[in-house]
């Protein structure tokens, strides 16, 4: 296109010539004309106007690099195919990376990464001289032209600029231009020369320094802004941050997982994080900060592992034990929530599982008198659950023994019945206590746990256990039953009375064919019968061979604890827990005197229960069920907390013949309730 203005116009020179023939036949007929200035003399050396030069030197430049960088990239790609060829030939891993190894060798010594490197750097250089020649030949041809290109023009070197500096300036940057190393180069030298100068002439400098944040020569040391590549220098100021980017990435990895295998590794791997030396305070400053998100996903992870018919025993007991860990070292479920789920709701698969029993046994931090009894229920029902009787089994069932009564652990003729048997005893007598010293509100609760668990003990063979055991029974027997008869309190007559239905079935095996065997009822009798709600129909042992023996102490009732009341707060209510077949047989459903069952309740898309989770993914618009003439039901999701205390419950009605007095439930906001919580 500009070619013709760097060398002589043949038209030029015709025009000239023109014009002067034009200019003779003037002459001769007597007129006078001139050669216009314009036309140059072909006589004359030519002489290529400035721009015309600068136009194509830089087009013809911007040219040639550009069908080098074509070459270049050819060359590049085969020379890539060639490599992989060669450095992996199908030999012995030993020949292999011996070849592999003296190609690798051939490669940086002949700095190939540099002509990679170079590649774009020379194509961005083609552009940019384009541009240049562009802008010149626009400066002559047409000025308005010139500036909209020109505009447009410096706009691109600008964010080039930037780009060419920014990850200079941030080292975490992803973009990044061929320049940028080498300005990076520049950059470190002349901060070295500046430091260097402090270091030298402090006090000639002192006035300058003092303008920046850290101006001792001490502090500020070369080996923090040197190193041989920008790479090298994003790693080192990446090792040197602090651990919050740690928790950040671990939270994004959270975030992405979709599947229960995912999940199951990321929990797996909590303990080992909070043990962590690298991130010494990730329980507080990660997983504290995320847990509800956490508790919400674990619940939810535990409800599709145990209501799956999809997966086998042995991955729910691995599973269980994760979940057990995760609990043990961090706070996500504290100790009520998950000992009530493992008792009365969806979660007793974990009974079957020794290594949680150990974790419930050696709980620390739990106060409350109720959540201590749930525990207790827990160890006792994986002790009878479990089969095979190793030394965790007997770690477990050591629980309950005391002094008196641990030889039957080392005992090698002794039968796993005696130590079913005194467990058996060991929740009786805690039912007693803990259900007379506690609020009426946890009573249909305590209540349920000791049914289930005296369930799963009398299966054991009572006649094969240790005469001294069977003497203990006994009399624990005899203080039930004088209980259930002459005792004014209704509520210790209620805990008496389910107590003996549910340990009746030991007493008549224990005394089938002696005077002491009931009259009223048999092993036949069904549990829902009512001659088991009449105390008269439970004699007493008075077998001269079955007597009291010394030491013996009496059950243990305690004075009820005080409802905290007076706090404003709304109360929410936690519908009863659903009971097994033989565990609401046993003793009632336990509906409050004004259950909302009898009124119209509104239809929803989920029936809200105390073990209802959502999913932690897309399930939080899901809203809890609004009961008529209650609060609504609390609701654990991703944004609400996983209780750690007892939560407030309905007050049942438990038996038919003896109701309770109801009382306004207590909020577990309440100041002065017990919360425990979990290590």
């Amino acid at each position: 296109m500009t070619i013709q203005d760097i060398r002589p116009n043949s038209l030029d020179t015709v025009a000239f010539y023109a014009a002067t023939i034009s200019q003779q036949l003037a002459q001769l007929n007597g007129t006078q004309i001139s050669i216009p200035s314009a036309l140059r003399n072909p006589a004359a050396s030519f002489t290529a106007p400035t721009w015309a030069v600068w136009v194509n030197g830089l087009w013809f430049l911007s040219l040639v690099i550009s069908i080098t960088c074509a070459v270049l990239a050819t060359l590049l790609q085969q020379w890539a195919r060639r490599y992989l060829r060669v450095a992996h030939p199908r030999y012995s891993p030993h020949k292999r990376a011996r070849i592999r190894a003296f190609y690798r060798n051939g490669v940086e010594q002949l700095h190939l990464p540099w002509v990679v490197e170079g590649l774009p750097l020379l194509l961005h250089i083609s552009l940019f001289l384009f541009f240049a020649g562009l802008s010149v030949f626009l400066f002559s041809v047409n000025y308005t032209i010139f500036k909209a290109v020109i505009t447009w023009v410096a706009l691109c070197v600008v964010v080039y600029a930037y780009l060419t500096v920014l990850p200079i300036r941030r080292k975490n940057s992803p973009y990044s231009a061929p320049l940028s190393a080498m300005v990076s180069v520049c950059f470190t030298g002349i901060r070295s020369g500046f430091y260097q100068l402090i270091e030298r002439f402090p006090r000639l400098v002192q006035p300058f320094v003092m303008h920046f944040p850290n101006h001792s020569p001490a502090g500020v040391h070369l080996q923090g802004f040197f190193s041989h590549s920008m790479t090298k220098t994003a790693e080192e100021f990446a090792l040197h941050l602090g651990p919050d980017i740690d928790y950040e990435s671990l939270t994004w990895t959270f975030d992405s997982l979709d599947e229960d295998k995912e999940l199951e590794k990321f929990f797996e791997g909590i303990p080992g994080l909070c043990d962590s030396k690298a991130l010494p305070a990730a329980q507080l400053n990660f997983i504290k900060r995320q847990e509800r998100i956490f508790s919400s996903a674990l619940i939810d992870f535990m409800n599709r592992t145990l209501s799956s018919n999809l997966i086998s025993e042995n991955i729910k007991r691995r599973r269980i034990n994760i979940c057990t860990k995760v609990v043990e070292v961090t706070s996500l479920l504290g100790p009520w929530w998950i000992l009530r789920r493992v008792l009365l709701g969806d979660w007793q698969t974990f009974l079957g599982c020794i290594e949680f029993g150990l974790f419930v046994k050696n709980w620390k931090n739990i106060h409350h008198a109720v959540t201590r009894f749930y525990a207790e229920c827990v160890a006792a029902v994986t002790i009878s659950s479990v089969s095979e009787r190793d030394d965790r089994w007997l770690q477990l069932a050591s629980g309950p023994l005391d002094a008196s009564k641990e030889n039957l652990l080392h005992n090698p003729s002794t039968n796993c019945d005696n130590i079913l048997l005194v467990n058996a005893i060991s929740i009786i007598r805690r039912t007693i206590q803990t259900f007379s010293g506690s609020p009426e509100r946890h009573r249909s609760d305590i209540l349920g746990a000791s049914t289930k668990t005296l369930e799963s003990l009398r299966k054991l063979d009572i006649q094969q256990t240790e005469p001294e055991l069977q003497h203990e029974f006994c009399s624990v027997w005899n203080q039930l039953v004088d209980l259930a008869k002459n005792d004014r309190r209704e509520y210790i007559v209620c805990v008496a009375k389910t107590t003996l239905k549910n340990i009746r079935k030991l007493y008549l095996v224990l005394h089938k064919g002696t005077d002491a065997y009931p009259k009223a009822f048999s092993g036949a009798t069904d549990d829902a019968d009512s001659v088991l709600d009449d105390p008269s129909s439970y004699c007493t042992c008075s077998l001269a061979d079955h007597g009291p023996c010394k030491g013996i102490p009496e059950l243990k009732i305690e004075e009820p604890a005080q409802e905290v009341t007076g706090s404003g707060l709304p109360t929410p209510i936690i519908p009863p827990v659903t009971m097994t077949n033989s565990a609401s047989q046993s003793h009632g459903t336990f509906p409050p005197t004004n259950s909302p069952a009898s009124v119209p309740q509104p239809q929803t898309t989920a029936q809200a229960s105390p073990f209802s989770q959502p999913t932690h993914s897309n399930a939080s618009h899901l809203q809890p069920q609004v009961r008529f003439g209650h609060p609504p039901l609390p609701f654990v999701g991703p944004t609400s907390h996983v209780p750690r205390g007892p939560p407030s419950l309905p007050l049942p009605q438990v038996g038919p013949t003896f109701p309770i007095a109801q009382v306004p439930p207590i909020s577990p906001l309440v100041p002065g309730m017990p919360n425990d919580g979990a290590r």
